[in-house]
């Protein structure tokens, strides 16, 4: 391990910005501070590509396709002006999960929506990864026969979450 006596101006001046941009324990809301941080990951963002992971269940509980999650949520972020591009720097990853039905009538989800970039680490600046810049989720229990309508409506609100935090930071000329 080698022990710099003094580090360079550079990192100290991300060090000190990190710091700044970081909720601070002392803020008034430390939850819309970083709810803030999270918003303003999105400025400048020119295109996303949609990834769904959708976890198969052999319960009664139908899911919907990996197929039509992706389409409703691309008609979505269409309809809302977001730019979708293959190969985009970001990736808005939507992830359902059902599981076994709770009861003969019941059946539990998730469903998440991330949205994911390329950043680089502030620790070594010659890395550069993947990471959760924006994200929402919830669970939902619903009848058996309203299982793939709630999931959808849940799917569709929180990706309206997303948008609203995009265009918040990406106005429309």
């Amino acid at each position: 391990m080698r022990v710099l006596p003094c580090p360079s101006a550079f990192r100290l001046v991300l060090g000190l910005l990190a710091l700044l941009i970081m909720a601070p324990a002392w803020a008034d809301d430390p939850v819309a501070e970083y709810n803030a941080i999270k918003r303003a990951s999105l400025k400048g963002i020119e295109s996303v590509e949609v990834v769904v992971l959708a976890a198969r269940s052999d319960s009664e509980c139908r899911q919907l396709s990996a197929e039509q999650l992706e389409t409703a949520t691309e008609a979505q972020l269409h309809e809302a002006g977001i730019p979708l591009g293959p190969g985009a720097a970001s990736y808005l990853f939507v992830s359902v999960t059902s599981v076994e039905a709770l009861t003969n009538l019941l059946c539990g989800f998730a469903v998440s929506v991330d949205l994911q970039q390329v950043v680089v680490l502030v620790r070594d600046m010659r890395i550069t990864t993947f990471g959760t810049t924006w994200h929402q989720g919830g669970l939902g229990v619903a009848a058996i026969e309203k299982h793939p309508e709630y999931l959808r409506r849940m799917l569709a609100a929180l990706v309206d979450e997303f948008i609203t935090a995009y265009l918040e930071q990406n106005p429309k000329p």
